[in-house]
Protein backbone atom coordinates (compact mmCIF):
# COMPACT_ATOMS: atom_id res chain seq x y z
CA UNK A 1 0.00 0.00 0.00
CA UNK A 2 1.46 3.36 -1.04
CA UNK A 3 2.00 5.90 1.73
CA UNK A 4 0.44 9.31 1.04
CA UNK A 5 2.89 12.14 1.81
CA UNK A 6 1.89 14.37 4.68
CA UNK A 7 0.35 17.64 3.37
CA UNK A 8 2.13 19.75 5.98
CA UNK A 9 5.56 18.15 5.86
CA UNK A 10 7.13 16.02 3.14
CA UNK A 11 10.83 16.21 4.10
CA UNK A 12 12.27 14.93 0.81
CA UNK A 13 10.10 17.08 -1.47
CA UNK A 14 11.90 19.60 -3.66
CA UNK A 15 10.42 22.65 -1.94
CA UNK A 16 11.35 21.42 1.55
CA UNK A 17 14.88 20.53 0.45
CA UNK A 18 15.18 24.05 -1.01
CA UNK A 19 13.94 25.76 2.19
CA UNK A 20 12.71 23.55 5.04
CA UNK A 21 11.98 26.48 7.33
CA UNK A 22 8.77 27.36 5.51
CA UNK A 23 7.48 23.87 6.35
CA UNK A 24 8.85 24.08 9.91
CA UNK A 25 6.93 27.30 10.52
CA UNK A 26 3.75 25.81 9.05
CA UNK A 27 4.09 22.77 11.32
CA UNK A 28 4.84 24.82 14.43
CA UNK A 29 1.90 27.15 13.76
CA UNK A 30 -0.44 24.19 13.34
CA UNK A 31 0.87 22.29 16.38
CA UNK A 32 4.44 22.18 17.78
CA UNK A 33 3.75 18.52 18.62
CA UNK A 34 2.36 17.10 15.39
CA UNK A 35 1.45 13.50 14.58
CA UNK A 36 2.97 12.63 11.19
CA UNK A 37 1.22 9.60 9.70
CA UNK A 38 3.82 8.94 6.99
CA UNK A 39 6.65 8.82 9.55
CA UNK A 40 4.41 7.16 12.16
CA UNK A 41 6.00 9.59 14.61
CA UNK A 42 5.49 12.79 16.53
CA UNK A 43 7.26 15.73 14.88
CA UNK A 44 8.36 18.27 17.48
CA UNK A 45 9.04 21.81 16.23
CA UNK A 46 8.66 23.99 19.35
CA UNK A 47 11.81 24.96 21.26
CA UNK A 48 10.34 24.27 24.70
CA UNK A 49 9.04 20.85 23.68
CA UNK A 50 12.33 19.90 21.98
CA UNK A 51 14.25 20.84 25.13
CA UNK A 52 11.88 18.69 27.19
CA UNK A 53 12.36 15.60 25.03
CA UNK A 54 16.14 15.96 24.75
CA UNK A 55 16.55 16.54 28.48
CA UNK A 56 14.35 13.74 29.83
CA UNK A 57 16.31 10.54 29.18
CA UNK A 58 14.11 8.62 31.63
CA UNK A 59 11.04 9.15 29.45
CA UNK A 60 12.62 9.49 25.99
CA UNK A 61 15.45 7.24 24.88
CA UNK A 62 17.98 7.09 22.08
CA UNK A 63 18.33 3.32 22.64
CA UNK A 64 15.31 1.76 20.94
CA UNK A 65 16.09 -1.59 22.61
CA UNK A 66 14.38 -0.10 25.67
CA UNK A 67 11.04 -0.69 23.91
CA UNK A 68 12.03 -4.07 22.49
CA UNK A 69 13.38 -2.96 19.10
CA UNK A 70 16.09 -4.98 17.36
CA UNK A 71 19.08 -2.63 16.97
CA UNK A 72 21.96 -3.78 14.69
CA UNK A 73 25.29 -4.07 16.57
CA UNK A 74 26.88 -1.44 14.28
CA UNK A 75 24.40 1.13 15.62
CA UNK A 76 25.40 0.72 19.28
CA UNK A 77 27.54 3.73 20.14
CA UNK A 78 27.77 6.76 22.37
CA UNK A 79 25.04 8.29 20.19
CA UNK A 80 22.52 5.51 20.72
CA UNK A 81 23.20 4.08 24.17
CA UNK A 82 21.28 5.44 27.15
CA UNK A 83 22.29 5.47 30.82
CA UNK A 84 23.62 3.46 32.50
CA UNK A 85 25.47 1.98 29.45
CA UNK A 86 26.00 5.45 28.04
CA UNK A 87 28.02 6.67 31.04
CA UNK A 88 31.22 4.63 30.62
CA UNK A 89 31.66 5.26 26.88
CA UNK A 90 30.95 8.98 27.19
CA UNK A 91 33.34 9.23 30.16
CA UNK A 92 36.02 7.43 28.13
CA UNK A 93 35.63 9.84 25.21
CA UNK A 94 35.51 12.93 27.42
CA UNK A 95 38.64 11.76 29.25
CA UNK A 96 40.45 11.34 25.92
CA UNK A 97 39.17 14.70 24.73
CA UNK A 98 40.64 16.45 27.76
CA UNK A 99 44.09 15.13 26.82
CA UNK A 100 44.08 17.13 23.60
CA UNK A 101 45.97 20.44 24.10
CA UNK A 102 43.53 23.20 23.03
CA UNK A 103 46.25 25.62 21.93
CA UNK A 104 47.90 23.07 19.64
CA UNK A 105 44.54 22.02 18.22
CA UNK A 106 43.62 25.64 17.52
CA UNK A 107 46.93 26.16 15.71
CA UNK A 108 46.31 23.04 13.64
CA UNK A 109 42.83 24.20 12.64
CA UNK A 110 44.09 27.68 11.72
CA UNK A 111 46.90 26.20 9.61
CA UNK A 112 44.55 23.82 7.78
CA UNK A 113 42.10 26.64 6.98
CA UNK A 114 44.89 28.95 5.83
CA UNK A 115 46.41 26.30 3.57
CA UNK A 116 43.10 25.45 1.90
CA UNK A 117 42.16 29.10 1.50
CA UNK A 118 45.54 29.91 -0.06
CA UNK A 119 44.96 27.16 -2.64
CA UNK A 120 41.75 28.78 -3.94
CA UNK A 121 41.98 30.89 -7.12
CA UNK A 122 41.93 34.69 -6.73
CA UNK A 123 41.86 35.55 -10.42
CA UNK A 124 38.10 35.70 -10.79
CA UNK A 125 37.81 32.02 -11.66
CA UNK A 126 34.78 30.12 -10.41
CA UNK A 127 35.49 27.75 -7.52
CA UNK A 128 33.14 25.22 -5.95
CA UNK A 129 33.65 25.71 -2.23
CA UNK A 130 32.25 22.29 -1.26
CA UNK A 131 34.88 19.97 -2.82
CA UNK A 132 37.61 22.64 -2.94
CA UNK A 133 37.33 23.97 0.60
CA UNK A 134 34.64 22.81 3.05
CA UNK A 135 35.19 19.06 2.63
CA UNK A 136 39.02 19.18 2.65
CA UNK A 137 39.09 21.42 5.74
CA UNK A 138 36.82 19.09 7.69
CA UNK A 139 38.63 15.98 6.48
CA UNK A 140 42.12 17.28 7.31
CA UNK A 141 40.97 18.47 10.75
CA UNK A 142 39.31 15.21 11.78
CA UNK A 143 42.32 13.21 10.53
CA UNK A 144 44.67 15.42 12.56
CA UNK A 145 42.40 15.23 15.60
CA UNK A 146 41.94 11.46 15.57
CA UNK A 147 45.47 10.54 14.50
CA UNK A 148 44.26 8.12 11.82
CA UNK A 149 44.61 8.35 8.04
CA UNK A 150 41.50 8.09 5.91
CA UNK A 151 41.60 6.22 2.60
CA UNK A 152 42.20 8.28 -0.53
CA UNK A 153 39.88 8.36 -3.50
CA UNK A 154 36.09 8.18 -3.66
CA UNK A 155 35.60 5.14 -1.41
CA UNK A 156 35.46 7.04 1.90
CA UNK A 157 33.16 9.63 0.36
CA UNK A 158 30.86 6.86 -0.84
CA UNK A 159 30.72 5.26 2.62
CA UNK A 160 30.17 8.58 4.36
CA UNK A 161 27.38 9.59 1.99
CA UNK A 162 25.67 6.21 2.44
CA UNK A 163 25.48 6.86 6.18
CA UNK A 164 24.04 10.34 5.60
CA UNK A 165 21.40 9.00 3.23
CA UNK A 166 20.48 6.20 5.64
CA UNK A 167 19.49 8.78 8.23
CA UNK A 168 16.39 9.29 6.07
CA UNK A 169 15.52 5.58 5.91
CA UNK A 170 12.15 6.28 7.55
CA UNK A 171 11.22 8.14 4.37
CA UNK A 172 13.29 6.10 1.89
CA UNK A 173 13.67 2.52 3.24
CA UNK A 174 16.04 1.49 0.43
CA UNK A 175 18.72 3.70 2.02
CA UNK A 176 18.92 1.63 5.22
CA UNK A 177 20.94 -1.34 3.93
CA UNK A 178 23.81 0.60 2.33
CA UNK A 179 24.02 2.77 5.44
CA UNK A 180 24.31 -0.22 7.78
CA UNK A 181 27.02 -1.75 5.58
CA UNK A 182 28.95 1.54 5.52
CA UNK A 183 28.79 1.85 9.31
CA UNK A 184 30.18 -1.66 9.72
CA UNK A 185 33.00 -0.99 7.24
CA UNK A 186 34.09 2.25 8.91
CA UNK A 187 33.95 0.63 12.36
CA UNK A 188 36.21 -2.17 11.09
CA UNK A 189 38.66 0.44 9.78
CA UNK A 190 38.73 2.13 13.19
CA UNK A 191 39.29 -1.19 14.95
CA UNK A 192 42.47 -1.54 12.86
CA UNK A 193 43.50 1.99 13.85
CA UNK A 194 42.99 1.14 17.52
CA UNK A 195 45.18 -1.96 17.24
CA UNK A 196 48.22 0.30 16.82
CA UNK A 197 47.26 3.93 17.45
CA UNK A 198 49.75 6.82 17.45
CA UNK A 199 50.66 8.16 20.88
CA UNK A 200 49.48 11.63 19.94
CA UNK A 201 45.93 12.28 18.91
CA UNK A 202 42.52 11.24 20.11
CA UNK A 203 42.89 7.57 19.15
CA UNK A 204 45.92 7.14 21.40
CA UNK A 205 44.16 8.88 24.26
CA UNK A 206 41.13 6.62 23.84
CA UNK A 207 43.36 3.56 23.92
CA UNK A 208 44.92 4.75 27.20
CA UNK A 209 41.60 5.56 28.86
CA UNK A 210 40.43 2.90 31.29
CA UNK A 211 36.73 2.10 31.11
CA UNK A 212 34.77 -1.13 30.97
CA UNK A 213 33.50 -0.70 27.41
CA UNK A 214 33.47 -3.29 24.63
CA UNK A 215 35.84 -2.86 21.71
CA UNK A 216 32.89 -2.78 19.33
CA UNK A 217 31.17 0.08 21.16
CA UNK A 218 34.45 2.02 21.30
CA UNK A 219 34.98 1.55 17.53
CA UNK A 220 31.36 2.44 16.73
CA UNK A 221 31.58 5.53 18.91
CA UNK A 222 34.79 6.67 17.26
CA UNK A 223 33.09 6.11 13.92
CA UNK A 224 30.34 8.54 14.97
CA UNK A 225 33.03 11.06 16.00
CA UNK A 226 34.73 10.63 12.62
CA UNK A 227 31.51 10.88 10.66
CA UNK A 228 30.19 13.92 12.51
CA UNK A 229 33.59 15.58 12.32
CA UNK A 230 33.57 15.17 8.55
CA UNK A 231 29.97 15.33 7.38
CA UNK A 232 28.39 17.66 9.95
CA UNK A 233 31.33 20.06 10.05
CA UNK A 234 31.88 20.24 6.29
CA UNK A 235 28.16 20.92 5.83
CA UNK A 236 28.19 23.53 8.59
CA UNK A 237 31.08 25.34 6.88
CA UNK A 238 29.40 25.05 3.47
CA UNK A 239 26.03 26.27 4.77
CA UNK A 240 27.66 29.26 6.48
CA UNK A 241 29.65 30.18 3.37
CA UNK A 242 26.48 29.84 1.30
CA UNK A 243 24.77 32.40 3.52
CA UNK A 244 27.72 34.79 3.31
CA UNK A 245 27.65 34.60 -0.48
CA UNK A 246 23.88 34.82 -0.84
CA UNK A 247 23.36 37.69 1.62
CA UNK A 248 26.59 39.57 0.92
CA UNK A 249 27.62 39.32 4.58
CA UNK A 250 31.08 40.20 5.81
CA UNK A 251 32.82 37.27 7.49
CA UNK A 252 33.08 37.70 11.25
CA UNK A 253 34.13 34.94 13.69
CA UNK A 254 31.76 36.47 16.23
CA UNK A 255 28.87 35.27 14.05
CA UNK A 256 29.82 31.59 14.28
CA UNK A 257 27.34 30.64 17.01
CA UNK A 258 24.54 32.51 15.24
CA UNK A 259 25.33 30.75 11.97
CA UNK A 260 25.11 27.39 13.77
CA UNK A 261 21.63 28.41 14.95
CA UNK A 262 20.51 29.52 11.50
CA UNK A 263 22.31 27.04 9.26
CA UNK A 264 23.35 24.08 11.40
CA UNK A 265 23.31 20.95 9.23
CA UNK A 266 21.61 18.61 11.73
CA UNK A 267 17.91 19.13 11.16
CA UNK A 268 16.53 16.45 13.44
CA UNK A 269 17.20 13.73 15.98
CA UNK A 270 15.00 10.83 17.03
CA UNK A 271 13.88 9.56 20.42
CA UNK A 272 11.52 6.79 21.50
CA UNK A 273 9.06 7.16 24.35
CA UNK A 274 9.82 4.65 27.10
CA UNK A 275 7.33 6.01 29.62
CA UNK A 276 3.99 7.64 28.80
CA UNK A 277 4.55 11.39 29.08
CA UNK A 278 2.73 14.56 28.10
CA UNK A 279 4.51 16.79 25.59
CA UNK A 280 2.71 20.01 24.85
CA UNK A 281 -1.00 19.28 24.51
CA UNK A 282 -0.51 15.59 23.71
CA UNK A 283 0.12 12.36 25.59
CA UNK A 284 3.00 10.46 23.99
CA UNK A 285 2.64 6.74 24.59
CA UNK A 286 5.31 4.14 25.24
CA UNK A 287 6.88 2.92 22.00
CA UNK A 288 5.98 5.99 19.97
CA UNK A 289 8.80 7.78 18.13
CA UNK A 290 9.49 11.50 18.38
CA UNK A 291 11.39 13.41 15.68
CA UNK A 292 12.99 16.36 17.46
CA UNK A 293 13.36 19.10 14.85
CA UNK A 294 16.43 20.94 16.12
CA UNK A 295 16.52 23.33 13.16
CA UNK A 296 12.88 24.27 13.70
CA UNK A 297 13.43 24.87 17.42
CA UNK A 298 16.35 27.14 16.55
CA UNK A 299 13.96 29.51 14.77
CA UNK A 300 11.12 29.42 17.27
CA UNK A 301 10.10 33.10 17.58
CA UNK A 302 9.07 32.54 21.20
CA UNK A 303 12.80 32.18 22.00
CA UNK A 304 14.52 33.95 19.08
CA UNK A 305 12.83 37.23 18.09
CA UNK A 306 12.95 37.88 14.34
CA UNK A 307 14.35 34.34 14.06
CA UNK A 308 15.40 34.38 10.38
CA UNK A 309 17.67 37.40 10.84
CA UNK A 310 21.42 37.13 11.46
CA UNK A 311 21.98 38.77 14.84
CA UNK A 312 25.44 38.45 16.35
CA UNK A 313 24.18 39.98 19.61
CA UNK A 314 21.99 37.04 20.60
CA UNK A 315 22.86 35.10 23.74
CA UNK A 316 25.21 32.30 22.76
CA UNK A 317 24.65 28.63 23.44
CA UNK A 318 20.85 28.90 23.68
CA UNK A 319 20.20 27.17 20.37
CA UNK A 320 19.97 23.39 19.92
CA UNK A 321 22.35 23.16 16.97
CA UNK A 322 24.62 20.80 18.93
CA UNK A 323 21.77 19.03 20.73
CA UNK A 324 21.16 19.01 24.46
CA UNK A 325 21.23 16.63 27.38
CA UNK A 326 23.08 13.34 27.69
CA UNK A 327 23.60 13.02 23.92
CA UNK A 328 24.79 16.56 23.21
CA UNK A 329 27.51 16.70 20.57
CA UNK A 330 30.94 15.80 21.96
CA UNK A 331 32.73 17.64 19.18
CA UNK A 332 30.77 20.89 19.40
CA UNK A 333 33.81 22.96 20.42
CA UNK A 334 35.94 21.58 17.58
CA UNK A 335 33.22 22.16 14.99
CA UNK A 336 32.62 25.71 16.21
CA UNK A 337 36.37 26.40 16.22
CA UNK A 338 36.66 25.37 12.57
CA UNK A 339 33.85 27.70 11.54
CA UNK A 340 35.38 30.54 13.57
CA UNK A 341 38.75 30.04 11.90
CA UNK A 342 37.17 30.01 8.45
CA UNK A 343 35.37 33.28 9.18
CA UNK A 344 38.50 34.80 10.71
CA UNK A 345 40.64 33.86 7.71
CA UNK A 346 38.12 35.36 5.29
CA UNK A 347 37.85 38.55 7.36
CA UNK A 348 41.59 38.97 7.84
CA UNK A 349 42.20 38.33 4.16
CA UNK A 350 39.58 40.89 3.14
CA UNK A 351 37.85 38.19 1.09
CA UNK A 352 34.19 38.31 0.13
CA UNK A 353 32.26 35.59 -1.68
CA UNK A 354 30.32 36.38 -4.83
CA UNK A 355 27.78 33.82 -6.13
CA UNK A 356 28.83 32.39 -9.50
CA UNK A 357 25.91 30.12 -10.25
CA UNK A 358 23.07 28.33 -8.50
CA UNK A 359 24.15 26.22 -5.52
CA UNK A 360 22.90 22.63 -5.21
CA UNK A 361 21.67 20.97 -2.04
CA UNK A 362 21.92 17.28 -1.25
CA UNK A 363 18.55 15.54 -1.32
CA UNK A 364 18.80 14.59 2.33
CA UNK A 365 16.46 15.64 5.11
CA UNK A 366 18.18 14.78 8.41
CA UNK A 367 21.56 16.27 7.54
CA UNK A 368 21.29 19.35 5.34
CA UNK A 369 24.09 20.72 3.19
CA UNK A 370 25.29 21.83 -0.21
CA UNK A 371 26.71 19.42 -2.76
CA UNK A 372 27.91 22.36 -4.84
CA UNK A 373 28.53 26.04 -4.01
CA UNK A 374 30.06 27.94 -6.96
CA UNK A 375 31.53 31.36 -6.09
CA UNK A 376 34.20 33.83 -7.04
CA UNK A 377 36.54 35.20 -4.38
CA UNK A 378 36.65 38.99 -4.38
Amino acid sequence: METIPDPFFDPLSADVIADPHVAYRRLRDRDPVYWHAQLDSWVITGYEQCRQVLGDVAAFGSDFRRVGADVPPAHLSVQSLDPPEHGPIRHLLVTALREQPPAALNRDVAAIVADRLAALPRDGAVVDLVPAFARPVARATIERFLGGELPDGPEFEKLSNAIVRSMDAGLAPDRAGPGAAARAELSAMIEKWLADPPENGFLGAVRRAKEDVSEAVVANSLRTVLHAGYESVSRLIGNALGRLARDGLRADPGLADELVRLDGPVQADARVCVRETRVGAHVVREGQILIVMLAAANRDPAVFPDPDRVDGGRARGVHLGFGRGAHACLGAALGLRQLQEVLRALRDGGITLVPAGPPRLDRTATLRGFSSLPVRLA
